[in-house]
């Protein structure tokens, strides 16, 4: 019993410091298709979607974009943000701001950042250097690590294109239902037969990649014109008319094609809908990640046994044997306040223990899909420990 216990308390403790890492943040967004085929089932299974879970979740009300022009969708993008004042939004979220007084709090910063409330006190930070610097600190790992990704995702039929299309409205209605939860057996379909048929859904994702800009000159102007602690409502009136403080700045774009994805003949057409559209997400995510370095995620150490440690990234995070992870000490500068993260060394995966956790893989009872973790081995470096970071190189 006493081992059991002790068991269970290590996998607690591991738990709690997996979490307690400075993650990015992200607004997750879609191009809405009413007029494409199955573009109402595309929208209806994205929403049901999490955030990617290696970043916060910073969403707004507003998930859907609408575009007119293939050729020009960036820019009709980039316009819709902009009217629509994305960015001012986006800093009011961190603020957690009211929007009938102005009032903002430090809560949500203070816990994304695992910063002491007191510290981050802006009555305080303006007469003391270190709660300067710990704004500092939060705005540069938290606020202006905020991220906008906007997801075209259309379907694509290549393989079986005579096979969808002999479907027709029955296959359309048929997943229309499913979403709606009328009994299927009332259409006089079969299920099973209807998955199968589905088998070869495709998609392609387009994604456009925003991050919101907060520097100094930002930071200082909000903290002194913007910042209310009680109401003012000529200041709360002048945050509202502000147009060009608050700005978003396009980093890229990427385009993946979904894989080929196969489902059990026990689940239903909506099912292979969703699991398609998560994997091709992941897939972009992870391609936008390996094209700019602004993007890619840290990840905490999940266990350490000598040679060997363990971090909860996978499949779904691109691991594989040709991987490389810089392992990452955070350090905390007592006289600043200022974190700063030092390379300690260098690990790979071990063959045949990367962990498969794509969606669905558990359901699908893949290999690998058991695991809770990856094993890596030490490439450079000494000591390891619980809680440290991971990084993908190339």
């Amino acid at each position: 019993m006493l081992l059991v216990s002790s068991t269970i308390g290590a996998q607690e403790q591991n738990d709690e410091q997996a979490a307690k890492y400075r993650r990015s943040s992200i607004y997750s967004m879609l191009v809405r298709h009413t007029e494409k085929k199955f573009g109402n089932e595309i929208m209806e299974e994205y929403l049901k979607l999490p955030v990617p879970d290696k970043y916060d979740n910073h969403n707004l009300n507003v998930r859907l974009v609408e575009t007119t022009d293939e050729k020009q969708q960036e820019e009709e993008i980039t316009r819709f943000l902009e009217k629509n004042q994305v960015a001012k939004r986006l800093v009011a979220k961190w603020f957690e701001r009211n929007k009938e007084t102005g009032v903002c709090d430090m809560k949500l910063i203070s816990e994304r950042g695992q910063y002491n409330a007191t510290d981050l006190d802006v009555r305080l930070a303006r007469k003391t250097a270190r709660g300067v610097a710990t704004l500092s600190d939060a705005g540069e790992e938290l606020i202006s690590n905020t991220f906008i990704m906007v997801n075209d995702i259309r379907y694509v039929d290549k393989e079986n294109t005579s096979k969808a299309f002999g479907m027709g409205i029955r296959l359309l209605g048929s997943v229309a239902t499913i979403a709606t939860g009328v009994n299927f057996a009332d259409m006089g379909e079969n299920a099973a037969a209807l998955a199968e048929s589905i088998k070869g859904f495709k998609v392609i994702v387009n994604s456009y990649l925003y991050k919101l800009e907060w520097n100094d000159d930002v930071a200082n102007k909000f903290y002194t014109q913007y910042y209310l602690d009680g109401p003012d409502k000529v200041k709360a009136e002048e945050f509202l008319k502000d147009n060009g403080t608050f700005k978003l700045k396009f980093i890229g774009k990427q385009s993946v094609r979904s894989n080929k994805t196969t489902m059990s003949s026990n689940y239903e057409p909506a099912d292979m809908i969703r699991k398609v559209v998560c994997r091709a997400l992941d897939e972009s995510v992870l391609e936008l990640q390996r094209s700019f370095d602004v993007f890619k995620v840290k990840t905490p150490l999940y266990g350490v046994n000598g040679k060997e440690v363990y971090a909860q990234v996978g499949l779904k995070e691109g691991v594989s044997q040709e991987s490389k992870y810089e392992v990452l000490e955070k350090n905390l500068d007592e006289s600043t306040g200022k974190t700063t993260y030092k390379r300690v060394g260098v690990i790979e995966p071990v063959s045949g223990k990367i962990w498969d956790n794509r969606y669905m893989a558990a359901e699908d009872q893949t290999l690998n899909s058991k695991l809770k973790y990856t094993t890596f081995k030490k490439v450079s470096g000494s000591d390891f420990f619980e809680g440290m970071l991971i990084r993908e190189i190339k």
